[in-house]
């Protein structure tokens, strides 16, 4: 069995972590698996995707910020928080192979409803409403 909203929150975790870590693509396979290693609850297509979703946010992070930024108005991306940051990321990388893009988003924001603050939510619907195709 595939869950899909699990995967996404296996993904994040992750990307928090590097992104908090400030690992580039280069860096990063070492504590993807040590994450993996030390946690064993996805099941290997649940990982397929895991690993897919983070390498691409990693191989397309400057495109991806690029994008960001440019519907953050008067705001940095560096000032984001790094969950909001990386849901975005997520979100938008995500949709490069998923063409489901109202299933993308809303599971995008049920997971900003659960890990970041209350009303980051909003920011992040509106940015991935432009940026996603």
């Amino acid at each position: 069995m595939f869950r899909i909203k699990y995967s996404r929150e296996i993904a994040l975790k992750i990307l928090y972590q590097l992104d908090a870590l400030k690992c580039d693509a280069d860096q990063s396979a070492p504590v993807i698996d040590d994450y993996f290693s030390a946690f064993r609850g996805a099941n290997p297509d649940e990982e397929e995707f895991i690993r897919r979703l983070v390498r691409t946010v990693l191989e397309r992070k400057k495109e991806i910020d690029a994008a960001i930024s440019e519907n953050l108005i008067g705001w940095k991306i560096s000032r984001l928080a790094l969950v909001d940051r990386n849901l975005l990321r997520m979100g938008i990388a995500e949709a490069t192979f998923n063409s489901e893009k109202p299933i993308i988003i809303d599971d995008v924001l049920r997971i900003a409803k659960k890990y970041s603050d209350a009303d980051s939510y909003k920011l992040i619907n509106a940015i991935l409403d432009k940026v996603i195709p």
